[in-house]
C-alpha cells in the first residue's frame, strides 16, 4: 500500500454533502445578464455575453459526456488565456470533470513530473500541448480522451469548435457535492518541487463569495485581468473580463502601453496583477502624467509590493479609488488584505525600520495564529505553541477557503496541515471529519497590537547565524529605502546556525559601469547595516544586474538561486584574492 492510499477516509460532515458546482454561476449570469459582456480579448478584439458563454460552456459539457468524459475525470488544461479558456475551465466544471492545473514557466521537467503525478485521463490543450504529449509519452500516457483547442492533426480526438457548434439546451450540471474535488492546482513550486492543491467545489464557491464582499465587485465591474486564473473570479462574480494583449505566463514582459490601452478602451474600473506589471505601468503613466479616471479597484497580488509602486500608481487611479495588496496562498486565498492608503500613510515606516511587510488583517471568517517555527510536521494543535504579539514566529491559517489537502502527497499532507487539537486527530482516524484544519503557510511574521500581521519572509529562507535568525523581508526593508536600491535579497552562505548573511543588491538602471559607484553605495549600505541593531551582522553586500524571480508572477525573489551565485561569488573572490597574494 503506498503512502498516498494510506490515508485514512475522512467521511464528508453533512453540511459539506450539499449539492454545490461552480459552473451554476454561469448559468444564473446567463439568466440575470444574458447581453452583458462576459470577456472581451483586447489582442483580437473578440468577445462574449454571458448568454453566448453559457450556451457555449453548456455545449461543450454534453460533447465532453458524448466523449465519455465522467464526472470526477482529471484533465490537463493547456489552453492559452482567452474565451476558449474560459469556456473550456466551465465546461470542465459544469460536467464534473476536474481540471489539473500546471504553470508551464515552472520548466519543462517540472511540468511533466506534475502531469505524471495527476494520471490525467483527459487533455484539453492547444495544438502544441498535444504534440508534447506524443513526445513525452510516459508523462501522459494515462491520457485516453482528447480535444483540441484549435487545428486537430494525428492525435485523434475531437476539437473545441467541435463541441461547441452542437446546440444543447436543457442539460444539468453533474450533480457535484460541496466537497467533491474541483480542481487541482499546482503551485509554482517556488521553494521546492510544485505541489498539486485540491480544490473542493465549497471551497471555489467560499472564495468567490469572499473576493466579492471583500472587494465589493459587483456585476457591471470591468476588470482587466492580468492573471487568468483570477479572470475566472471575476467572471463568476458577473465582471465583464478583459484580457490584455500580453504573455499571461511572463508577466515582467508585459508592455505597459498595451496594458493601459486595454484599460481605457474598455473603461475597466478594476485591475488585478503581479507586483512586475504594475512596476511598469505606474512609472510609465508617471512620466506621461497619465490617469486611468474609470479605475477605482486596483488589485495587487503574487509578492510584496514595493511602497514606491503604490506611491507612484495612487495618484494616477480615479479619485477616491484605492490599491489593495491581498495575502495568501494557493493552499489558502485570500488571508487578509491591505489599502495603499494604510501603507502609505503608516507601515512603509515601520518597514523601513525592520518591521517586514503588513499585509493587514486577517478577512472575515480567517482564523490566524503565529507559532514558535518547528522544523518537521505538527500532529496537532496541542503540539504548538502560540507566539506573543510582536514575536516572530510560522503563519497558520484557517478558513472556508483553506484547502484540505495535496494531491497524493502524503508527506506534504504532514508537513503542512494540522489537524485540530488530539481528539480532531483522534476523529480522522475513526473516520470523522475533523471540525478545523489548519494550514501552514510556510511564512514567517508577527502579529502587532491591532491584530495585522506582518509578513517577514517564507520560514525556509531564514538565514540562521550564530547570532540568531534573520528574517528577509524585515532586513531587506531597510537597505530598500536606500535611494539607488530598486531591490534587495538577503541570502545565507554556509550550514544552518553558522550562515554569513549577504545582501544581494539591484540597482535602479541596472550595474554601472566601473566600480567607483558600486563601492560608494557598497559603503553606504554597510553604513545602514551599523545603524540599525537588525542589520548589524550583515557586512558582506554583491550587486546583481537582475534578481532572479519566480516563474507565476515574476515578482518573488528566487532566493536559493541567489545564495547559490553568492556562495560562487565569494569562492570566486576568494580564488582570485588568494592569485593575487601569490604573485605579489
Amino acid at each position: 500500500m503506498t503512502q498516498a492510499t494510506a490515508q485514512p477516509q475522512v467521511a464528508a460532515a453533512p453540511a459539506e454533502a450539499v449539492p454545490a458546482n461552480v459552473a451554476r454561476f454561469i448559468a444564473e449570469l446567463a439568466v440575470a445578464r444574458p447581453l452583458a459582456t462576459a470577456v472581451v480579448e483586447h489582442r483580437t478584439g473578440e468577445s462574449i455575453t454571458f448568454g453566448e458563454l453559457a450556451q457555449r460552456v453548456e455545449n461543450v459539457a454534453a460533447g465532453f459526456a458524448q466523449m465519455g468524459i465522467a464526472q470526477g475525470e482529471r484533465a490537463v488544461l493547456a489552453v492559452r488565456p482567452g474565451i476558449d479558456f474560459v469556456v473550456s475551465v466551465f465546461a470542465l466544471f459544469r460536467a464534473g470533470a476536474v481540471p489539473v492545473v500546471v504553470d508551464p514557466g515552472m520548466g519543462k521537467k517540472n511540468l511533466l513530473k506534475c502531469i505524471a503525478q495527476a494520471q490525467p485521463s483527459v487533455l484539453v490543450g492547444i495544438p502544441l500541448a498535444h504534440a508534447l504529449s506524443l513526445r513525452y509519452r510516459a508523462a501522459f500516457s494515462t491520457v485516453r480522451k482528447r480535444v483540441t483547442v484549435g487545428r486537430r492533426w494525428l492525435w485523434g480526438g475531437k476539437t473545441l469548435r467541435e463541441l461547441q457548434s452542437h446546440s444543447v439546451t436543457g442539460s444539468s450540471l453533474a450533480p457535484t457535492r460541496w466537497d467533491e474535488t474541483a480542481a487541482i492546482l499546482f503551485t509554482s513550486g517556488a521553494t521546492g518541487t510544485p505541489k498539486g492543491v485540491v480544490y473542493h467545489h465549497g471551497v471555489f464557491l467560499e472564495q468567490v463569495r469572499m473576493i466579492r464582499d471583500t472587494y465589493g465587485i459587483a456585476p457591471g465591474d470591468v476588470d482587466c485581468a492580468c492573471f487568468a486564473l483570477f479572470a475566472l473570479f471575476s467572471v463568476a462574480m458577473g465582471a465583464t473580463v478583459v484580457l490584455p494583449d500580453m504573455d499571461f505566463s511572463r508577466p515582467a514582459s508585459a508592455d505597459p502601453a498595451r496594458v493601459v490601452a486595454a484599460i481605457r478602451d474598455h473603461k475597466a474600473t478594476m485591475a488585478f496583477a503581479s507586483p512586475a506589471v504594475w512596476r511598469k505601468v505606474a512609472p510609465y503613466l508617471e512620466q506621461r502624467s497619465e490617469r486611468l479616471d474609470t479605475l477605482r479597484r486596483v488589485l495587487i497580488a503574487g509578492a510584496a509590493v514595493p511602497y514606491a509602486t503604490l506611491a507612484q500608481l495612487k495618484p494616477r487611479i480615479a479619485d477616491g479609488g484605492e490599491i489593495f495588496t491581498p495575502y495568501g496562498a494557493t493552499e489558502s486565498l485570500p488571508f487578509s488584505s491591505i489599502a495603499a492608503a494604510e501603507v502609505l500613510s503608516e507601515t512603509r515606516h515601520e518597514t523601513c525600520n525592520g518591521a517586514g511587510v503588513c499585509v493587514g488583517l486577517p478577512l472575515e471568517g480567517v482564523d490566524c495564529k503565529v507559532i514558535q517555527i518547528v522544523d518537521g510536521p505538527l500532529a496537532s494543535l496541542e503540539d504548538v505553541v502560540e507566539c506573543a504579539p510582536g514575536q516572530v514566529g510560522e503563519i497558520l491559517v484557517q478558513s472556508p477557503v483553506t484547502t484540505r489537502e495535496y494531491f497524493q502527497d502524503y508527506d506534504a499532507d504532514m508537513r503542512s496541515k494540522i489537524r485540530g487539537d488530539a481528539s480532531e486527530a483522534a476523529a480522522r482516524t475513526q473516520g470523522r471529519a475533523p471540525t478545523k484544519l489548519w494550514h501552514r503557510m510556510g511564512d514567517s511574521g508577527w502579529r502587532d497590537d491591532k491584530g495585522r500581521l506582518w509578513y517577514c519572509g517564507r520560514v525556509a529562507h531564514t538565514v540562521w547565524t550564530e547570532q540568531g535568525p534573520l528574517y528577509p523581508e524585515q532586513v531587506e526593508g531597510v537597505f530598500n529605502n536606500h535611494q539607488a536600491v530598486s531591490r534587495s535579497a538577503l541570502v545565507g552562505i554556509g550550514e544552518h546556525g553558522h550562515q554569513q548573511p549577504v545582501l544581494v543588491v539591484e540597482l535602479h538602471g541596472g550595474l554601472p559601469p566601473g566600480n567607483d559607484l558600486k563601492q560608494r553605495i557598497e559603503t553606504e549600505l554597510l553604513q545602514m547595516a551599523q545603524a540599525h541593531d537588525l542589520t548589524r551582522q550583515v557586512k558582506r553586500v554583491l550587486f546583481h544586474a537582475a534578481l532572479p524571480v519566480d516563474a507565476r508572477h515574476n515578482a518573488k525573489i528566487d532566493r536559493e538561486a541567489l545564495a547559490q551565485w553568492a556562495a560562487q561569488e565569494r569562492d570566486s573572490r576568494r580564488g582570485a584574492e588568494a592569485q593575487r597574494k601569490a604573485t605579489a
